[in-house]
C-alpha cells in the first residue's frame, strides 16, 4: 500500500500545511455545486481497482440521495496506487472533492486539509479503535468504514507434517522462533519477511513494544527498542528461518511467498483473509501475532471519509459522510466481502460472507475472525508523519540491507531517522 509522489505536489502539500492554500487553492467553490432547484451535487474521490468496486461505490452514492433527496454524489475514482498522488495534485490546484476518502496511515499529511467532524456527524455505533485511527490531535478528521489488524497466517498442512503445534492465542515469540526454524526445510522457509510498514513494524511492536513514531507524532526510528526489535527480526534471516525479500520493490513479499507455499508463516492484514483461503493450495490457519514481553500487539488501520476544507457545502458533505459510513452502507459492503466493517453491529455480516464464499473453509474463517478480534483488543493505531511515504521508501531501501547482513540495525535505523526527521 505505497503511493508515488511527484516533487511539486509534495512541496505544495507541505506548503498547505502552513497556509492551507497552494497553487490556486482556496477558491472556496471546489468540489460541489447547487442547481437552480436547490439540489447540491458533491464530488467524492475514492480508490477503486475494478468495475465491481466502482459499482459498489455507486450503490453507496445512491444511498446518500435516497436518504437526502436534495444531495447527489458525483463519484470520481482512481486506482489505489495513484489515488493519493491524484488527491495531492487536486488539493494543490484547488480542485479537491468535497468528500475525501482517507486511510489512517495517510491522515497526518492531510490533517490541515480536512474539516473536523466533531459534533457534525453521528459517531455512535463505531468500534472505538476505528474512530481513534482516524482522529488526530483530538479531532475526528474522518469517519471510518472499515477496520483492520495484522494476523499471523500459517500453513496448517506444514505444521502437521512437521509435528509442530499450531499457533494459538498466547503463543510466544519463543514459540514462533522454534516453529520457524523447524519449518525451514527442503528449500522452504519458516517465515516470509517484509519491509512493509504494517507488516514488519507490527511484529516488532509485539516483540518488545518498539514504535517508530512517538505519541506526539515524531519519528523515533533510532530508539533503543527499535534497534533491539530490528536486531531480533533480522536475526530470523541470519538463522536461516526466514526468506528475505528479493528486492526493495517486493512490497508484498512475505504474503506472496506464503500463499505460493514457499514460506510457512507470514504476517498479513485481515483484509486478505478471504483471498488467502481461496488462493492457497493448502489449509490456511490464522492466529494473533506471537506475544513478546508485553503480550500480543498489532497496529490497526482504518479507512474512511472526511470533508475537505474549502468545500462550499460542508453541512451537506457531513450528511453524505454519515450515510456513506452508516449502518446500511456498511452492511452492504460487508455483504460484498469488502472488509471488516467499522460498525460493530455489521461485523458479523462480513464473517457470514466469507463462510458463504467457501463453506469448506468455515472453520478457518471463524478462526481468523476470532484472531482478528483478539488483535483489535490489543491493537494500537499506527500514527504516521506527513512524510511517511518517503519514510516507507527508506525502510524498503535500508531494512533489506539489514536482513542480508550488509548493514547493522543501528546504522540503518539511524540513517532512516536522519534522512526523514526534517520532513516529519
Amino acid at each position: 500500500m505505497r503511493m508515488r509522489r511527484s516533487v511539486l505536489p509534495v512541496l505544495c502539500l507541505a506548503g498547505m500545511m502552513v497556509s492551507a492554500a497552494c497553487g490556486g487553492g482556496g477558491s472556496g467553490a471546489s468540489g460541489g455545486a447547487r442547481d437552480t432547484g436547490g439540489t447540491v451535487t458533491l464530488d467524492w474521490e475514492m480508490w477503486a481497482g475494478s468495475e465491481d468496486e466502482k459499482a459498489q461505490l455507486d450503490h453507496l452514492a445512491a444511498l446518500v440521495t435516497q436518504r437526502h433527496p436534495t444531495i447527489k454524489v458525483n463519484l470520481r475514482t482512481a486506482p489505489f496506487n495513484d489515488y493519493f498522488t491524484k488527491l495531492q495534485t487536486e488539493f494543490a490546484a484547488g480542485k479537491q472533492p468535497c468528500v475525501v476518502s482517507m486511510q489512517s496511515l495517510r491522515l497526518s499529511a492531510y490533517a490541515d486539509l480536512l474539516e473536523p467532524l466533531d459534533g457534525k456527524a453521528d459517531t455512535q455505533g463505531f468500534a472505538p479503535a476505528a474512530l481513534e485511527a482516524l482522529k488526530l490531535d483530538g479531532r475526528q478528521l474522518a469517519l471510518p468504514y472499515d477496520l483492520a489488524s495484522m494476523l499471523l497466517y500459517y500453513n496448517k498442512d506444514a505444521f502437521a507434517k512437521a509435528g509442530v503445534a499450531e499457533p494459538k492465542s498466547g503463543w510466544t515469540v519463543a514459540d514462533f522462533e522454534q516453529a520457524a526454524k523447524k519449518l525451514s526445510t527442503g528449500g522452504k522457509a519458516g517465515f516470509g519477511m517484509s519491509f512493509a510498514d504494517l507488516h514488519s513494524l507490527s511484529l516488532m511492536l509485539s516483540y518488545n513494544g518498539a514504535q517508530p513514531v512517538t505519541p506526539d507524532v515524531k519519528l523515533g526510528f533510532d530508539s533503543q527498542p527499535m534497534v533491539d526489535a530490528l536486531t531480533w527480526y533480522a536475526g530470523l534471516a541470519a538463522s536461516k528461518a526466514a526468506l528475505v525479500p528479493a528486492s526493495s520493490s517486493d512490497v508484498g513479499w512475505g504474503e506472496t511467498q506464503f500463499v505460493n507455499g514457499n514460506a510457512m508463516m507470514a504476517v498479513d492484514g485481515s483484509w486478505n483473509i478471504g483471498s488467502a483461503v481461496k488462493d492457497a493450495k493448502f489449509a490456511v490457519g490464522f492466529a494473533p501475532l506471537p506475544a513478546g514481553s508485553g503480550g500480543s500487539k498489532t497496529y490497526l488501520a482504518a479507512s474512511g471519509f472526511g470533508v475537505a476544507k474549502g468545500c462550499p457545502y460542508p453541512q451537506e458533505a457531513a450528511k453524505a459522510v454519515s450515510v456513506l459510513t452508516g449502518p446500511d452502507a456498511q452492511a452492504y459492503l460487508a455483504g460484498q466481502g469488502r472488509s471488516l466493517p467499522s460498525r460493530t453491529d455489521q461485523q458479523a455480516t462480513y464473517e457470514e460472507f466469507l463462510v458463504k464464499q467457501d463453506p469448506r473453509n468455515a472453520e478457518a474463517v471463524r478462526g481468523a475472525i476470532a484472531s482478528l478480534k483478539d488483535g483489535l483488543a490489543g491493537g494500537v493505531p499506527l500514527f504516521t508523519t506527513k512524510n511517511w511515504d518517503s519514510v516507507s521508501k527508506l525502510m524498503a531501501q535500508y531494512l533489506i540491507q539489514v536482513y542480508t547482513g550488509d548493514q547493522s540495525p543501528k546504522d540503518a535505523l539511524g540513517t532512516i531517522q536522519q534522512q526523514s526527521v526534517r520532513g516529519q
